[in-house]
């Protein structure tokens, strides 16, 4: 087997006098060729708006996800990840490249939490790189819950039956305090069905028809390091958590 050759992200302040950064790097072996990964700002109007762009040697953008992120501030949040349709979903990994330069600046910018509103589509791709289930919307909570009370599957009937109990307790409650207390059991009944459906590789049997708020924590990726370093070596970036 071959040895991947390493290449150290390039770390850079946004600014001379404030602190947050901005990397970037080169993946030398991949399906499509080199790539070349770049943190930069993405809005004239707004100071707080960057974006991760993904380009071949030519300079063609292939992938890219936006995000905010505040001055002395200790959250992101992500904006909009898009890869360009004909890179998707053919074991070309641009995503995952992308979500490893999003841990990047996380880990660098010190911040504690990472957030996003996942489309129903790509809620089993975030969960992949460790993303949980953080949903607060009341409206959010049912629509989802409709969802996991729903599936008929068998290896899903305690879940599916936990999730009518909830509906139930849901429609019985008026304080508002008791709801966001439910809120925070329907996120981890969200993952276990999450977790469940991965393990058995069959999301494609248990989809979600709604968006989902979730939320990549520092301790999260920590916890992870070993499966994050794993992927970072895959691609032969010269980085450790």
């Amino acid at each position: 087997m071959n040895k991947i050759n390493l290449i150290k992200p390039v770390l850079r302040l946004y600014k001379p006098d404030e602190t947050r950064k901005l990397c970037s790097f080169q993946v030398l072996e991949n399906k499509t060729g080199m790539l070349f990964v770049d943190v930069k700002k993405d809005s004239v109007m707004n100071d707080h708006r960057f974006i991760i762009e993904l380009k071949n040697k030519s300079g063609k953008l292939l992938g890219y996800e936006q995000y905010s992120h505040f001055n002395n501030n200790d959250n992101m949040v992500g904006l909009y990840i898009n890869i360009k349709p004909e890179y998707r979903q053919k074991h070309y990994f641009l995503g995952e490249i992308i979500r490893l330069t999003s841990i990047i600046q996380m880990l660098e910018n010190k911040v504690k939490a990472f957030s996003i509103s996942s489309k129903d589509s790509a809620i089993y791709f975030h969960s992949k790189y460790k993303f949980e289930p953080s949903v607060t919307s009341f409206k959010d909570r049912d629509r989802l819950l409709k969802d996991v009370r729903e599936d008929r599957n068998p290896a899903f009937k305690d879940l599916a039956q936990k999730a009518n109990e909830m509906t139930i307790k849901i429609q019985n409650t008026l304080s508002a305090e008791k709801q966001r207390f439910l809120c925070k059991k329907a996120n981890e009944l969200f993952s276990k069905y999450i977790k469940r459906a991965m393990s058995q590789n069959s999301i494609k049997q248990h989809k979600f028809n709604w968006t989902m708020d979730m939320t990549l924590t520092y301790r999260n990726v920590k916890e992870n390091k070993e499966y994050f370093n794993a992927l970072f070596e895959k691609h032969g970036i010269d980085y450790k958590i």
